[in-house]
């Protein structure tokens, strides 16, 4: 049975990995569909994926799609915690003034959830590129929350926000 600390571990690396790739592709490309990570009974991290012919232009479908292929994939046991990510247009500007942010649900096996939201702010990518994107990301809030893939009720979106993507 997992403890506190370890549930709170795994949700960190959920995290860190998340945010890493989400900088990375916010960096590229300016803007950031729906994404998920998941750690595997060994401990291993890796980026969910959705095999299907063609992705909804509707990012909230594809967060609908990813969800599901989350929970199934945790009802086959195969999947101990899922991280699930968006970008989303906060209601209220956060306290750096950024109303962007990534918004993610991580949830471990065993009941243990949280709601996690990065404010960011993207500066330059004018000019054709010619001045290189920079992220910069403000202060992270967390907050428990009710689990709903292990559950099998599903993902929500963060409160208090609105989707929006690639």
């Amino acid at each position: 049975m997992k403890t506190e600390e370890d549930n709170r571990r795994i949700a960190t690396q959920l995290m860190n990995t998340a945010m890493t790739y989400a900088r990375v592709i916010l960096k590229r490309y300016g803007e950031l569909g729906p994404f998920g990570f998941s750690m595997s009974r060994e401990g291993e991290v890796s980026r969910e994926t959705l095999e299907i012919p063609r992705l909804p232009d509707d990012p909230k479908r594809q967060w609908k799609l990813l969800g599901e292929h989350m929970a199934a994939r945790a009802r086959r046991g195969v999947v101990q915690a899922v991280a699930m990510a968006a970008n989303v247009s906060l209601a209220e500007p956060s306290a750096e003034g950024y109303v962007d942010a990534v918004a993610m649900t991580i949830e471990v096996e065993g009941g243990y959830a949280i709601e996690v939201t990065v404010p960011y702010k993207i500066y330059g990518g004018q000019l054709k590129n010619l001045l290189p994107r920079r992220i910069a990301v403000g202060k992270v809030t967390m907050e428990e929350r009710q689990g709903g893939i292990f559950t099998h009720a599903g993902p929500t979106l963060v409160k208090g926000s609105e989707q929006h993507g690639a």
